[in-house]
């Protein structure tokens, strides 16, 4: 029987809900840097063949995420603090592109937008409770579902997958911080502010406070990167 954890939502295949599953428990570090996985235990876990987790190993070897080793397994890549300020770099030129855009385009008289506004208000909330069961899995889960709200808005759904693409890399070390730092109130209080000034259709304090955001950290991450080196290349 398939794991409960797995159930296949519509429009995707299995092969993609296990590397979603997989790519979780990387970007929560319940699966180390370093440490080897193997198509088999995956395959007896979610009770499936070895096909489908074979497919979604290649997804994530794609993204950078494991190094498959032939005959061996795979083994999960390291914590690259270069890979962490490149995917920083990248994230915030796109997100920047596609929140500034949004704010020109928020209309409260379209149902888009009135389905978009509940949505998101509703994250938050759920964000806000979050922080107060300490669940930083969740916290961080609902911070991709805000950011990619909006996103989607924007009607660029190339853009979205490359930022999602670099976010994996960025979570690792994110998930790291929240539990070091403490820094998700001062987050949700962002995503408040953002918001609004998005549906006052205030395309430059968008974009403004989105950089702040994303650059909240930034100054302390260069000694986190020490205090944590042996966990980096």
């Amino acid at each position: 029987m398939m794991s409960s954890r797995l159930k296949l939502p519509e429009r995707q295949t299995l092969a993609e809900v296990i590397y979603q599953e997989i790519r979780s428990r990387i970007v929560s570090l319940q699966l180390k840097p370093g440490e080897m996985v193997y198509e088999n235990n995956f395959a007896t876990e979610f009770g499936l063949s070895r096909t489908p987790v074979r497919q979604a190993f290649f997804m994530l070897a794609q993204e950078e995420l494991i190094s498959i080793l032939p005959q061996r397994g795979a083994r999960i890549a390291d914590l690259s603090t270069q890979k962490v300020k490149e995917a920083q770099l990248v994230r915030e030129s796109l997100e920047y592109t596609a929140f500034v855009k949004v704010a020109e385009l928020w209309d409260d008289s379209e149902d888009i937008f009135k389905q978009a506004d509940k949505m998101i208000a509703s994250i938050i909330e759920e964000q806000k409770e979050s922080v107060i069961e300490q669940d930083y899995i969740r916290f961080m889960q609902l911070d991709e579902d805000f950011h990619n709200a909006i996103i989607k808005l924007s009607g660029n759904q190339t853009l979205l997958a490359i930022v999602n693409d670099m976010r994996a890399h960025l979570n690792r070390v994110r998930y790291l911080e929240l539990q070091e730092a403490h820094h998700e109130k001062a987050a949700i209080e962002y995503h408040e502010k953002i918001f609004a000034a998005i549906k006052s259709n205030d395309s430059e304090l968008s974009g403004l406070l989105l950089r702040e955001h994303l650059r909240m950290l930034e100054k302390e991450r260069e000694l986190f990167f020490e205090k944590y080196k042996e966990m980096f290349i």
